[in-house]
């Protein structure tokens, strides 16, 4: 009988594409034909799927890797109740099952789904299945206590419903607590619990991906420069001395498009290093002269320059709002550091 691997969470913002890579990871080390079953997906392309199969060589088709998208469980669910949701969704799971020595759930996202229950949706999937769960809880911006707590009642809530947990992972936890945390996790539940710095690289969203986002205009910039990731984000107006003392290491520098003085003062910082940037993006569809471009180019060659149309706010809300996504087009990002250990045995300190 194939065996699978189900990793879930609780709620979405918990960095969990790093943890099914690292699965992936751990899975084909020790078996040979690994499968990949994502029950529910968005429209658009699946970066992770594409990930995985570019990193792992998977021959498994495309299509057989979904299960449906969320308006169609939706709608199903709606219409005909959760039994017919859950039983369409095994059937095509099955069809992945026959064809693989295991295979790797991706559960659900928690992001804009429409479904009432997602938490026992994913439960009952991986009963369904015949699958053990590796629920993940997301530390991100949260204090030890609380990271503990959602841990310790992640697991009461998966277990109550009879899933089989093979582990707990607190995922992008404060690295000055990270320790502390692991200790007090440490006996604490009847299964191994990994305790997992946050990365802010990992989580930070590519210029690409930016550029994507907000449907920006790339003026200048290779395929390189827009594969860096943007780690902070500087947002200039004033006068050229005081950008340059807010500039930040990976920082992508957002200015009108007007204020030739701070894009090129930007691009002259990011030259000498000190420091070197992400890029920098024009608002206001303001973009600087054809002179004030080649200038750019020398000072900072692939360093891309984007222009959006919106002014300096609506951009800000929706650039703190991005977060990166794991990819094929992000090598330094693909494998997670703790997939060297056993998912089977002892937790990584």
């Amino acid at each position: 009988m194939t065996r699978s691997v189900y990793v879930t969470g609780i709620d979405r913002g918990d960095g969990r594409q790093v943890v099914e890579l690292g699965v992936m990871e751990l899975l084909t080390r020790q078996v040979d034909r690994v499968g990949v079953f994502r029950p529910l997906v968005h429209d658009g392309p699946d970066r992770l799927f594409e990930l995985l199969r570019a990193r792992y060589r998977l021959t498994q088709d495309p299509a057989t890797v979904y299960g449906m998208d969320y308006r169609q469980a939706s709608a199903l669910q709606a219409e005909q109740g959760t039994d017919e949701l859950v039983s369409a969704l095994v059937d095509r799971f099955h069809l992945v099952a026959r064809d693989y020595d295991v295979v790797l759930v991706l559960g659900t996202d928690y992001a804009a789904t429409q479904l009432p229950d997602e938490l026992s949706l994913n439960a009952r999937l991986a009963n369904e299945f015949g699958a053990s769960v590796i629920p993940v809880v997301g530390g991100r911006k949260q204090s030890a206590d609380s990271v503990l707590a959602e841990t310790v009642n992640a697991f009461r809530a998966y277990d109550g419903l009879g899933c089989d947990v093979l582990a707990m992972v607190a995922n992008r936890v404060a690295r000055e607590d990270r320790d502390g945390l692991a200790e007090r996790l440490d006996g604490r539940l009847p299964v191994p619990c990994w305790v997992l710095p946050d990365e802010p690289a990992l989580s930070a969203p590519t210029v690409s991906q930016i550029a994507h986002t907000l449907g920006a205009r790339v003026l200048l910039g290779d395929d390189s420069g827009l594969a860096r990731d943007a780690l902070d984000f500087v947002f200039g107006g004033a006068m050229l001395p005081n950008l340059l003392a807010a500039l930040t290491p990976g920082c992508l520098v957002v200015t009108p498009g007007d204020r030739a003085d701070l894009v090129v003062g930007s691009l002259a910082a990011h030259s000498a290093g000190t420091p070197p940037i992400a890029g920098v993006l024009l608002t206001l569809d303001e973009v600087p002269g054809d002179d004030i471009l080649t200038l750019a180019a020398r000072l900072a060659p692939g360093t891309p320059v984007l222009s959006v149309s919106g002014n300096s706010f609506p951009t800000a809300e929706r650039l703190f709002s991005l977060e990166g996504k794991l990819n094929a087009a992000t090598p330094a990002r693909r494998r997670p550091r703790w997939a060297s250990s056993s998912v089977m045995s002892t937790p990584p300190t």
